[in-house]
């Protein structure tokens, strides 16, 4: 029982010590000289979005109207960098997406088939539809999102300066009338631990940082060496596998980001949650035989990302660690402490890497209802370990420009 408890908590534990010690060795790097070109074309998935598309579309036009003043301290040039084309692809959309999308100034690629379903099949077409219009280089958002106005100069500058694929920071909305204690900000504040401080932290350690669905930019030849044929609900992750396997780093880029509602509490929330828990955990399943096999092979990054497929989420993790104090055993208590301390300093560098790090570590004191939540959940997270979930759109508060 002892060693069932190491083995599904070391994976975590693991990632979370590469998170902490990338981001207190992570130096900030000088920009790097263009070494090519870039035409960057915007691809945004989406799928009965007519509540949320047109937002999204003003915001990527308004980043590529954005000063390049605006990409960084260093760049201190007026020119203005113009938007690359956005490319909506309308999947199975049954609603006012389209008529949304155009009007907002997009162009708009219809995927209209019941046999292609997933968000790896509207990437695969809007891909396409950019590639056709020459672009040689595609930056992915989702149809929820908004944007830091200097997103497009620079996930650009990146790619011109020789990144094969690369990733920004991704965070949740806190809604304007989120309370100090509240589940909302805590939520918040665990998204930002995973899809900001692990992935700078593990690139700040030399492995991939990751690939997170949104924010996200690849160039054509990335797409020529290992094609995006990732079609389960965390495409994101599968793909980032098949990266790491062919051997292809994914870089973080700091300074700019990308923002997403949060999905509305109750049902929507446990649907969305048990969705990409179940998923991660079929697609960890079915790809750990590559990732060793990549791991024997020499590809020290393909442990890295072992871990951090195989990772539970942190509430799961320290309901493990509750566990172990049932135990009578000295060895497993002292396991039990080091992980404890990893979880505090995590925790404490996430709360750090936010505007407002005192709030979010007040939101802590709401921790036990948040694993209790988790508790909860778990059914459905092990019955979509089981089978293959379909893209669905979730149910969010709209939030408006």
């Amino acid at each position: 029982m002892a060693v069932v408890m190491v083995a599904f908590a070391t994976p975590l534990y693991f990632d979370l010590a590469v998170a902490i010690l990338g981001n207190l060795r992570r130096a900030r790097r000088t920009p790097r000289p263009a070494v090519r070109s870039i035409q960057l074309a915007v691809v945004v998935p989406a799928h009965e979005e007519e509540t949320m598309i047109a937002r999204t579309v003003r915001s990527l036009l308004a980043a590529g109207c954005a000063p390049a003043a605006a990409t960084g301290p260093d760049n201190g040039s007026d020119e203005r960098v113009f938007v690359p084309r956005v490319f909506v692809v309308a999947h199975n959309c049954t609603d006012r997406t389209i008529a949304e999308a155009t009007a907002a100034g997009a162009e708009v690629v219809v995927l209209d088939n019941p046999r292609k379903r997933g968000k790896g099949a509207a990437l695969r077409a809007g891909f396409r539809a950019a590639h056709g219009a020459g672009a040689n280089a595609y930056l992915v958002v989702d149809a929820d999102s908004i944007v830091r106005p200097n997103l497009i100069a620079v996930m650009r500058a990146a790619l011109e300066a020789g990144s094969d694929a690369i990733q920004c920071r991704y965070e949740l909305e806190l809604p304007a009338d989120a309370r100090v204690f509240s589940l909302a900000r805590l939520r918040v504040l665990a998204f930002r631990g995973i899809n900001v401080l692990r992935a700078r932290g593990r690139a700040g350690m030399g492995f991939s940082a990751g690939l997170f669905g949104n924010g996200f930019a690849l160039t054509n030849e990335t797409l020529v060496r290992v094609p995006f044929n990732a079609d389960s609900i965390c495409e994101d992750i599968e793909y980032h596998i098949k990266l790491t396997c062919a051997g292809v780093s994914v870089d973080w880029v700091e300074d700019t980001a990308v923002y997403a509602p949060l999905a509305r509490p109750g049902i929507a929330q446990a649907r969305q949650e048990a969705r990409w828990e179940g998923g991660r955990f079929h697609v960890a399943s079915r790809t750990s035989t590559k990732l060793v096999s990549a791991l024997l092979r020499g590809n020290w990054r393909a442990g890295g990302m072992l871990a951090e497929a195989w990772s539970l989420p942190l509430s799961r993790g320290m309901l493990t660690l509750l566990l172990t104090v049932f135990v009578p055993l000295h060895w497993l208590h002292v396991f039990t402490l080091v992980c404890l301390l990893i979880s505090i300093l995590y925790v404490v560098e996430a709360a750090l890497l936010g505007p407002a790090p005192l709030k979010d570590m007040a939101a802590l004191c709401v921790v036990p209802l948040h694993i209790l939540w988790k508790a909860a959940i778990t059914p459905m997270v092990l019955l979509h370990t089981r089978r293959h979930t379909e893209w669905a759109r979730t149910r969010r508060e709209a939030q408006h420009l």
